[in-house]
């Protein structure tokens, strides 16, 4: 047997032709989302309703902030750096939950490519401010363990791992998760979807998402309002500002490993997503229709990503 390394190895997919790495995509996409973060935070800390979440927080909150009213600190900004905190858990437990499963299951150790960052990011800010630490512990926990590293890490999970994790939580504690008039740090506000769109479109621009999956998604939306918008509420503009169609268009259906490589796969596959959001919107019983359009769309990814173009022939003739 020869002992030189071979020339050529071929892992899972996706296979993208691409000079960034794995890496670098992560950090791509968590500092596009940092902007969304800090809008967040600011909107949630000196907005309107911020006075409505400090009274959702329940009695310990009141007295911590009675307290810091004595000491003549603004309790917006114990708020805000709150929220970044909260943000700052989700992404350093990502971190470390997918270490802890890499040494236990035996797997290479990657855990400083950002990826578990990233989806604790997104878990974060996918909860409202007022969201109990251990249940975001617990829900960054089954994001990495149970929607990714069991199925062997990236190139193999079926479904987004974050939305694993928020669906687990949402279906256990849905008063934490959808509290009455709370919103996600990711959606309290019009400011923190142009920033999330914002990100997304440079994301595109950097070639790191392609744009059939965003459009189609937005389009999907679109057309499906118009076919059931008598069973919705609000008009056009009210479906993308309710919940996270940002989000899911720009950061969650272009995960590289759950969704389809394809161009024609991806169209379809955002157009689904869109016509499920609004579908589910339209007859569900759930706040918000993201996660369940995403991980419907996840489960049919492998289906979608068999349409590929068709192989041209070319007849040569001799002579």
């Amino acid at each position: 047997m020869s002992s030189e390394m071979p020339k050529f190895t071929v892992g899972p997919g996706p296979h993208w032709r691409t000079r960034s790495s794995i890496t670098q995509m992560n950090m791509a996409y968590i500092v596009a989302l940092a902007p969304v973060v800090l809008v967040g935070a600011i909107a949630h800390s000196f907005g309107d309703r911020a006075g409505e979440m400090k009274s959702a927080a329940g009695p310990l909150a009141g007295l911590i902030e009675t307290l810091v009213q004595e000491m003549g600190v603004n309790t917006g900004i114990l708020w805000l750096f709150g929220i970044f905190g909260i943000v700052a858990l989700g992404m350093g437990v990502g971190i470390l939950a997918e270490y802890i499963c890499q040494v236990l299951m035996r797997q290479p150790y990657h855990a400083t490519n950002g990826h578990g960052a990233l989806i604790g990011m997104i878990m974060a800010i996918l909860m409202p401010p007022t969201v109990p630490w251990w249940i975001l512990i617990f829900g960054v926990i089954i994001a990495i363990f149970v929607g990714k590293q069991i199925f062997g890490g990236i190139g193999g999970y079926p479904m987004h791992p974050a939305i694993v994790g928020w669906l687990v939580l949402l279906l256990s504690w849905p008063n934490h998760i959808y509290p009455v008039d709370m919103d996600s740090i990711a959606a309290p506000h019009l400011a923190a979807i142009i920033a999330t769109a914002a990100g997304g479109v440079t994301l595109m621009g950097l070639g790191y998402i392609k744009w059939q999956i965003p459009i189609s998604v937005i389009a999907g939306v679109a057309v499906s309002y118009f076919i059931f918008q008598n069973d919705l509420s609000g008009n056009l503009a009210d479906q993308f500002l309710v919940g996270h169609v940002a989000l899911a268009a720009f950061f969650l259906a272009t995960d590289s490993t759950s969704s389809p490589a394809n161009k024609t796969a991806m169209v379809i596959y955002g157009l689904g997503l869109g016509f499920l959001i609004i579908l589910i919107r339209a007859y569900g019983i759930w706040a918000d229709a993201v996660p369940f359009a995403v991980l419907l769309m996840n489960v049919l990814n492998p289906l979608l990503d068999r349409i590929k173009p068709r192989i041209k022939r070319v007849v040569i003739q001799n002579g």
